[in-house]
Order: structure tokens, then C-alpha cells, then sequence
């Protein structure tokens, strides 16, 4: 056990925090609105993230509320329908759709309802943020293509400093550590069994509220939180704490800053890419 987090086990131990994924689920589904059909960010913020809070979300309540998460999934169909909306983010790599990997921009779609957008003009590496190199080592692993999953994997298990992922947004953050970056470290062990986040689900019980059941989406080094609980982190918490999260059904083309495939996988990827852009329009409408 790593000493910060040891040290606060020791000094707690009659608390012995353990994940509840019930709380956790019920926390998502107390901030359902149903005027919306979706989930809003948290109890405090009244905005609407379609993705990636909603997609989260929608995704883990199949398992605890199908009838809810169905809803949810309808309404961004409905939206995206109604708005011509594009789905463009790294979270496509968990949900098997094609994943994009550059700068994202927040997006207004119409009064409260807002997406984040993977538009900007310079991918993301894997050798600078945490999350990036959990996401691409997920896709890179279900393209068949392991070396670089690996690659990307232990880019991001490098980062972890014994409290948190220190990566490159670390010290622009506030010298604050990020909860999901934790928990995505779990979900890309679990799925490509590259390592052990041995840390990973007890860091992730400390940052659970245990009254609302809200994983809390920043802490410090002395391991208090130091944010807002949301129903992104909390619906990645759930994923980490399940074990296996998302089993590969296809898979997606190699990521480039251009949207263009490697010349290696030139032929195949091009073929891939073509069809998961369609599917991925068929699948939100």
C-alpha cells in the first residue's frame, strides 16, 4: 500500500471505506430530470452533458434502472437527430464507436444541454495526460494492435505518483489530482490486463461522498477532496469497481490528428472507419 494512502487508512481504519456501487447508481439516478430526460452534472449544477455524462450514465444504469437508461438513450438520439450533432470524443473507446483523441471544446447545444467535442486541431499524447493514455491503450487494444496499447498504458501507469496521476494538467489543475484519471487507470487494467491499479479502488472509496454516494472529482496530496461530486467520475467509478466494463465487439480504426488512417492499416482501417461512421449515425438516431 502506497504510504499517503496507507497513512489515511491508518488514521481511519474503523471507517475501512469500501466502494458502494449502490449509492453510486442511486446518486446518478437522483439527478435524473425528467423534463430533460437526462442526467444533469451534479446536485448543485443544472447543466446536461450529453457526452460524455449522459453516455456514462445511460450505459451503467442498464444494469440497476434499464428503463431509465433506455430513456436517456433515446433523448440523445432525439437530440442529435433534431441538431445534426457529430459524437467526437475518446470515450468512444469504451463505448466501441470511433474514438477521437484531439482537443475538446465545450459545446451549447440548446439551454441547458451542452457536449464536449474532440474538434480541436492537435491530438493529445499519451505521453502528456493520464487519461489519454488510458483511453488510446483501450483502443489501441481492442484494434489488435498491442504494442501500442501497451505503450500507452504504461505511459499512464507511470504518471501515478503514489497519490494521484500526475500528468500534465496536474499543476495548470491546481497542483489537484483527477478521480476518473484514477478510475480509467482501473477500467484499462481490467480490460487489457497490461497491470495492476492495485491503489486504484481505494483512492476511488476515499473520494466517495457517504451520504450521497457522488464520487468527488479532485482531491489533494493529503487525499481530501477538493471539488464537487458528478455523475461522469461517479459512472466511471462504477465501471472501475465492476471488473470487466466494456468487452470489445469490434475493432476501431487507428487514431490520427487527421482523422486519416496509418499507411499500415491503410485498406483495412479505411473500410472500418467507413462503416463505424455510419453505425455511429444510425446508432444516436
Amino acid at each position: 500500500m502506497i504510504a499517503a494512502v496507507a497513512g489515511l487508512a491508518d488514521s481511519a481504519a474503523s471507517a475501512n471505506p469500501v466502494f458502494n456501487s449502490t449509492r453510486a447508481y442511486d446518486y446518478i439516478v437522483s439527478n435524473y430530470n425528467a423534463t430533460y430526460g437526462l442526467v444533469r452534472e451534479n446536485e448543485n449544477i443544472d447543466r446536461y452533458w450529453l457526452w460524455t455524462d449522459n453516455l456514462l450514465a445511460s450505459h451503467v444504469l442498464k444494469d440497476y434502472d434499464y428503463a431509465r437508461a433506455a430513456n436517456m438513450t433515446a433523448t440523445i438520439r432525439h437530440y442529435n437527430e433534431l441538431y445534426d450533432l457529430d459524437f467526437r470524443h475518446p470515450i468512444g473507446s469504451l463505448l466501441d464507436q470511433v474514438a477521437y483523441f484531439n482537443s475538446v471544446t465545450d459545446k451549447g447545444v440548446i439551454d441547458n444541454v451542452w457536449i464536449s467535442d474532440s474538434d480541436g486541431s492537435v491530438e493529445l499524447e499519451c505521453s502528456d495526460y493520464g487519461d489519454i493514455a488510458f483511453y488510446k491503450s483501450i483502443y489501441y487494444f481492442k484494434a489488435g494492435m498491442t504494442e501500442k496499447a501497451r505503450s500507452c498504458y504504461e505511459m499512464g501507469a507511470a504518471m501515478f505518483d503514489g497519490i494521484g496521476i500526475r500528468d500534465k494538467a496536474f499543476e495548470p489543475d491546481g497542483q489537484r489530482y483527477s478521480t476518473y484519471k484514477i478510475a480509467l487507470w482501473q477500467i484499462a487494467s481490467n480490460m487489457t490486463g497490461f497491470g495492476e491499479a492495485k491503489e486504484a479502488m481505494t483512492i476511488i472509496s476515499y473520494m466517495q461522498d457517504s451520504t450521497t454516494g457522488g464520487v468527488y472529482t479532485h482531491y489533494r496530496a493529503n487525499m481530501t477532496p477538493d471539488s464537487q461530486t458528478n455523475v461522469e467520475t461517479t459512472s466511471l467509478a462504477i465501471l472501475a469497481d465492476k471488473g470487466v466494463s466494456f468487452p470489445p465487439s469490434s475493432k476501431p480504426g487507428d487514431p490520427t490528428t487527421s482523422g486519416i488512417p496509418s499507411i499500415e492499416l491503410l485498406i483495412g482501417v479505411f473500410i472500418a472507419a467507413g462503416l463505424a461512421l455510419i453505425l455511429v449515425k444510425r446508432f444516436w438516431r
